[in-house]
């Protein structure tokens, strides 16, 4: 199974809203089910820290599966920087020892990895930043290409998104 997972916060409330979809496999059409979770008391955004704030949110959606089943986690932000800094990615990887791949909308300037751009989308001119830690990055590349939906954000990573945001659960 694959688990790709993204989060919605309240500054306010200090809370977040968590989104997990569940697929047979990344290439799959269709989710298999959504876990969601509440997230309390979370870290303040800090640039450059970027898992103190996420890894709580991924890891409120990992322990509601089983482990074992759990063949690879797709984030929202990068798996690895390339750096001694670790990205939210690395942290996963690490703490349950299943490869992640990471999807990041923008450039995060303190990668030094090269090639990581993938265009999806008929008409996208502007690139997803595809990392990974437990798998080579080309075949992280390659399968977030392959994945299902025709626009620059494949159908299960939108479906996460919107999940995420929506808090009227």
């Amino acid at each position: 199974m694959v688990v790709i997972i993204d989060a919605d916060y309240n500054e306010e409330t200090r809370t977040g809203h968590v989104a997990g979809i569940v697929a047979k496999d990344i290439l799959a059409e269709k989710e298999e089910y959504v876990l969601t979770s509440i997230v309390t008391e979370i870290a303040d955004y800090i640039p450059g820290q970027f898992y103190k704030r996420e890894l709580k949110s991924v890891k409120s959606i990992i322990e509601q599966m089983k482990k074992e089943e759990i063949d690879l986690i797709v984030i929202d932000g990068y798996a690895d920087s390339g750096t001694e800094e670790h990205a939210l990615g690395t942290f996963v990887f690490e703490e349950y020892n299943i490869p992640v791949i990471g999807i990041g909308k923008n450039k995060y300037n303190r990668c030094v990895l090269e090639n990581l751009e993938v265009y999806r989308g008929k008409k996208s001119q502007k690139p997803l930043y595809v990392t990974s830690k437990g798998m080579d990055n080309e075949k992280a590349k390659e399968l977030v290409k392959q994945m299902a939906g025709e626009n620059r954000l494949p159908y299960f990573v939108k479906l996460a998104d919107n999940r995420a945001r929506d808090w009227n659960f």
